[in-house]
């Protein structure tokens, strides 16, 4: 994939929610099957929405951060794309929600991307581009999800695996920016291994026009409503190992670089087996490859930028990272680039809701 060129990351912010949920609370393990749960999937505990608090407060919450640190002006901004897939209301796009709540001109691009694990390289080329063909100087990639939303709280294959995170990158053109190299890739036919079967306007199994919806058997034996998400967590497992690694090691080749060259390899927090098992098989040692998801769980779309800001100390001077995501859709994909010196903001807990 060609690279992209003349954009340049000014600052990337993440925030999450002042509640705590914690492993060792969760009732629907039992304490031997919390033990295992913690040693397979790093998580002690995840930070979780209020009611009433959604993805886009977290992300204002991020971006409110970028705008303090770089001190830019509001009107300077010419586009906002925001990517999740727990947006505040199905209509109208909750980023053009957000450009109002931020304060942005009327001339800000602002849309929605559905997309998930995958959605750090996925944005930076799709803002990237657009910055580079529409001529838009600066613009903000909001990432965030509120997956706690969407699984049902009994279901112990994904309740005590997801947390809640909003983030925010502030990007800019620059005709001497390093180039981002992007390996993006997608296969519907895994679509199933993380799903929300019903629900949808369109789905093939909308919600009811009257009364509740009812819970249902899944294959798995576990009730869930419709609406809620079911994840196969051998299918990801799998899919991962295979498909993860050979997507790093192209765009690390893409960039006439060796993995010696990488500083730091950020991946997507699923799990931690799933990551040492990444990280081992290109040769990482665990201290190049930093970890968030002990205290924050697998923050979904936004589990990039959480573990950066999260491993601020470590962005004191430039580095040249590697970064991917992978998982619902099936989709992947994998970008190696520049982090200026101290660009990094630290995570910060946030109850506001906007």
């Amino acid at each position: 994939m060609k690279a992209l060129s003349g954009v340049a990351v000014r600052a990337i912010a993440a925030a999450v929610p002042t509640d705590v949920a914690r492993t060792q609370d969760y009732e629907y393990l039992n304490p031997e099957e919390r033990l295992r749960f913690q040693k397979a999937t790093g998580i002690a505990s995840r930070h979780i929405v209020r009611d009433g608090q959604c993805a886009s407060d977290l992300c204002i919450a991020a971006a409110e951060q970028t705008f303090e640190y770089l001190d830019w002006s509001r009107e300077s901004v010419g586009a906002l794309v925001l990517i999740t897939q727990t947006g505040d209301q199905p209509v109208p796009a909750t980023a053009i929600v957000i450009q109002q709540k931020l304060g942005l001109p009327q001339n800000c691009v602002a849309f929605d991307v559905n997309l998930g694990c995958s959605s750090y390289p996925y944005g930076l080329a799709i803002v990237g581009s657009m910055m580079q063909s529409l001529g838009i100087n600066r613009a903000l990639l909001l990432i965030g999800d509120v997956s706690s939303r969407v699984c049902a709280k009994h279901d112990k294959s994904s309740w005590p695996l997801f947390g809640d995170a909003g983030s925010a990158t502030a990007l800019e053109l620059d005709e001497h920016a390093t180039p981002i190299h992007l390996d993006l890739m997608s296969d519907g036919s895994g679509k199933d291994a993380i799903i929300i079967p019903g629900g949808g306007l369109a789905s093939k199994r909308p919600p009811p026009l009257q009364g509740t919806v009812q819970m249902e058997a899944s294959a798995d034996g576990i009730l869930r409503r419709p609406d809620n998400l079911i994840l196969r967590g051998a299918d990801i497992f799998s899919f991962a190992i295979s498909k993860v690694p050979l997507s790093i090691r192209r765009v690390v080749d893409a960039g006439g670089t060796t993995p010696d060259d990488i500083d730091l390899l950020v991946l997507h927090q699923a799990n931690k087996m799933i990551n040492d098992t990444i990280a081992k098989k290109l040769g990482f040692t665990p201290d190049k490859v930093p970890t968030s998801i002990e205290h924050y769980g697998n923050t979904s779309s936004a589990s990039i930028p959480v573990t950066l800001c999260t491993n601020a100390s470590l962005f004191r001077e430039a580095r040249t990272i590697a970064v991917s995501g992978f998982g619902v859709g099936l989709s992947w994909g994998s970008a190696v680039l520049q982090v200026p010196a101290n660009s990094i903001l630290t995570c910060v807990e946030s109850d506001a809701i906007y």
